[in-house]
């Protein structure tokens, strides 16, 4: 037995090129050793790696099986070994690869079959994302006749992900007459007026609005709003109050808020910076006055026949309104922008919250005032930061809180609770 040993020694150093040589040196039939008559080493597991990974529809994921054998050495047998998948409708694998395809959303167990052991991976395939929202910008843009203004569309998507679009969304002038627009989203000014822009892509609506104009005009500095429309909601003498706080008024220390109003609240932390003219009222019976006809605006207001009734909420986003009173038992949320269009008194009434998202804009087209328009929520108001509102906010117990850089030009803020300001522009 130990000559045979040694035999089998000088064979493998010297590399001999012979086949049962080679096996004798830990080849051969069955795993077997043919000197020996002893079994080889042989396979003690299989490791499928990565254990876990994640891919989309269509994607890839390449998985690797690893043998370790009974004297601890291990080795690739990825190309050797016999490879399955689970829920084939979810993910493939090819048979001896270990490349694995997305097919359909779901979860799959990638197994690997070597030497008689066998090992898996979880494979979790998602499905790709969806267009959530269009945004398109700028948002309020006004041009000469003749000019031009190119728009941009920006997708966001169900994974919070977001892209450029202009190039694949399908673009439309509601008024052709005051301004044509390209395919690629360039618009041209033909006539005086208004003209709401759409990209559309499936279901997904984005607005802006574009005014074509023979002399660009200069806004007046506060701005002055028009008559109010015939029924609008009177205010009383809450009406000459941009921000009106029945409890308490925080305004951000060395910020950049300024009002263009009278401002009132018992509570303040900061007074805000006021332009000319106007007066920040802190006790006394012009404050109790403007809060108590805040109420009864209120009251009013809430009277109004629904034009539309909902027992669900919504989200404003991409939508055009005409004039009428909408009322919604859930939320009232707007995400991208929302346009009002035509003259007429706008009234949003809701028992719950009323809720903006940041960089979210509310545009008026075909006539409409900001002077006109009321939002009536019965639970807090938050404005995200860096939006545009316009309206006036009336809010009967419940707190109104503004995002940092949020303007409200036209707009009111007017709460007989609480109210919170961070680098604000606010204009009556």
């Amino acid at each position: 037995m130990k000559l045979l040993k040694n035999t089998r020694a000088l064979f493998c150093a010297t590399g001999l090129m012979f086949g049962a040589l080679l096996s004798a040196c830990g080849g051969g039939s069955g795993g077997r050793d043919p000197i020996l008559g002893v079994d080889a080493t042989t396979v003690a597991s299989v490791a499928v790696t990565p254990a876990s990974a994640t891919i989309q529809v269509g994607g890839s994921q390449q998985f690797v099986a690893t043998a370790t054998y009974t004297d601890g050495s291990t080795r690739n047998v990825s190309t050797g070994a016999a490879w399955t998948s689970s829920v084939p409708a979810i993910a493939t694998v090819g048979a001896a690869t270990g490349l694995t395809g997305g097919v359909a959303a779901g979860s799959s167990q990638i197994g690997a079959t070597f030497g008689g052991k066998s090992g898996s991976g979880a494979l979790t395939v998602n499905a790709l994302p969806t267009l959530s929202s269009i945004a398109v910008t700028p948002a309020t843009p006004t041009i000469l006749i003749g000019a031009t203004q190119q728009f941009v569309a920006t997708g966001t998507y169900s994974d919070n992900t977001t892209a450029v679009i202009t190039n694949s969304v399908v673009w439309a002038s509601a008024s052709p007459a005051v301004a044509a627009i390209a395919p690629t989203g360039l618009a041209t000014g033909i006539t005086a007026g208004d003209s709401i822009i759409s990209a559309t892509s499936g279901a997904r609506v984005g607005n802006a609005v574009l005014t074509v104009t023979a002399v660009i005009p200069v806004p007046p500095v506060p701005p002055v709003p028009p008559a109010p429309a015939p029924g609008s909601v009177d205010l009383g003498s809450a009406t000459s109050f941009a921000v009106l706080a029945g409890t308490a008024l925080t305004n951000n220390s060395g910020g950049t808020t300024v009002i263009g109003g009278d401002v009132g609240s018992p509570s303040q932390t900061v007074d805000p910076v006021q332009l000319p003219g106007f007066m920040n009222y802190k006790s006394g019976a012009i404050l109790a006055a403007a809060l108590n006809d805040l109420q009864v605006a209120i009251t009013d207001a809430n009277s109004r026949t629904c034009s539309v009734t909902s027992a669900a909420g919504i989200d404003l986003g991409g939508r055009v309104f005409t004039p009428g009173v909408y009322c919604y038992a859930g939320a009232i949320s707007i995400t991208g922008t929302f346009i009002m269009n035509g003259p007429g008194v706008y009234i949003f009434r809701t028992t719950s919250t009323l809720n903006t998202t940041a960089n979210s804009i509310v545009a008026m087209a075909g006539g409409a005032s900001a002077s006109d328009v009321f939002w009536l929520p019965v639970g807090p108001t938050t404005l995200g930061a860096n939006s545009v509102f316009k309206g006036s906010i009336l809010g009967q117990s419940a707190a109104i809180t503004v995002g940092d850089n949020t303007t409200l030009l036209t707009g009111r803020v007017l709460s007989a609770a609480a109210v919170t300001l961070q680098n604000n522009q606010i204009s009556k």
